[in-house]
């Protein structure tokens, strides 16, 4: 995952003034450029909530109507589970997306040419399809989660893996009736983690308190539109969370104080929610201390969701999700650094955009 940061001027000069974007299309290993086929629309996204990414594109004017076939052997190429590669930019590329042809639709219509569009999903989308049974002993969190991860990357679907320090818990773990794509959700939430892919690399790690952004966007300069929302929807002061220890005794922890972010939280800004309890029971918890540690997660999941926003800005293939973006040229209170939650790549008739999403704990 990439950890550096930019500046808007040094991309404007990378990519030639944001001018002549394109793209290219690697389905199996042939390449579907741009300049080529004729490719009217290109969307990926991605997202650091735990969904799994995804592109879609459509190919037209392929058919050749006199042999009723499509050319360049399309169908022969367009199969479900094919290797599914995008790269994007300007005359300057970087990878979008890695992952594999989820489903493809052909379609024939009367008042338009011949198409097929096509899915693509990423390496989560493939752990949703794996249900094998799991009880993992002694093993560590960070290994039984590389464990899943890695089958992505042994099926082809990802490059390699990226598991953080997943301290805290001591409970055996395990892993029945529910697919390695929600067992890796449910992980994720008990240790505040954020689960995604990005240039197929499957990542599982606490990233929220990585503050140090990736690039900054002005008002009226770069952004060409923000929107930031501001909601006490779901908030809460406070969060207990109830286990039992090794002899079934009643153990308890409580968080009572958001410590992802800057500024105020929502219980600091309406003091009557305070009195707005979550009380939870958690299989996993046998110590006071874990209790605490899993409250303090789940406290601090539910105030990521007091802010948040979307915005769009010229095509910049760096922005990724997991990172921090910082907007300024705004009010005070817009201003600041926000935590990109999701990042889609859009490539049309009219150019090449990205849009994305943020959220943030505190205002």
């Amino acid at each position: 995952m990439d950890k550096g940061s930019y500046t808007y001027d040094a991309l404007w000069k990378k990519y030639d003034k944001f001018t002549e974007p394109s793209f290219e299309i690697t389905v199996g290993g042939v390449e579907l450029a741009s300049s080529k086929y004729n490719i009217p629309s290109l969307e990926v996204e991605i997202s650091a909530d735990g969904t799994a990414g995804g592109c879609s594109f459509t190919l037209e004017g392929q058919y050749n109507y006199e042999v009723s076939r499509w050319e360049n052997a399309l169908t022969d190429l367009i199969k479900i589970g094919e290797k599914l590669v995008v790269r994007g930019g300007y005359v300057k590329k970087k990878e979008l997306f890695y992952g594999y042809v989820d489903d493809y639709t052909i379609e024939f219509q009367r008042d338009g040419p011949p198409r097929i569009a096509v899915s693509g999903l990423d390496a989560l989308g493939y752990l949703m399809c794996l249900r094998e049974p799991m009880y993992a002993g002694q093993k560590k969190a960070a290994e039984i989660v590389k464990t899943i991860l890695n089958k992505g990357v042994s099926a082809g679907f990802a490059k390699r893996v990226t598991v953080g320090r997943l301290l805290g818990f001591d409970t055996p773990i395990l892993k029945e009736k529910i697919d390695d794509w929600k067992f890796l959700n449910l992980l994720a939430q008990r240790y505040g983690a954020s689960l995604f892919v990005v240039d197929g690399e499957l990542i599982f790690d606490t990233l929220a308190d990585q503050t140090n952004p990736i690039l900054t966007l002005h008002f009226g300069q770069e952004l060409e539109f923000f929107t930031r929302r501001v909601s006490m929807a779901h908030q809460v002061g406070q969060v207990e969370i109830y286990g039992r220890d090794v002899n079934q005794q009643p153990v308890k922890g409580i968080a009572s104080s958001v410590t992802a972010g800057s500024g105020k939280s929502a219980a600091e800004l309406v003091p009557q929610l305070k009195q707005a309890v979550l009380r939870e029971y958690s299989e996993y918890a046998r110590t006071q201390a874990e209790c605490k540690k899993l409250a303090q997660n789940r406290l601090n999941g539910i105030a990521m969701g007091l802010v948040s926003g979307q915005g769009q800005c010229v095509g910049i293939p760096e922005l990724i999700p997991g990172r921090y973006l910082k907007i300024t040229g705004g009010d005070p209170e817009s201003n600041g650094s926000y935590f990109l939650t999701k990042i889609r790549h859009i490539f049309a008739q009219q150019g090449y955009v990205t849009a994305f999403e943020v959220k943030g704990a505190k205002i």
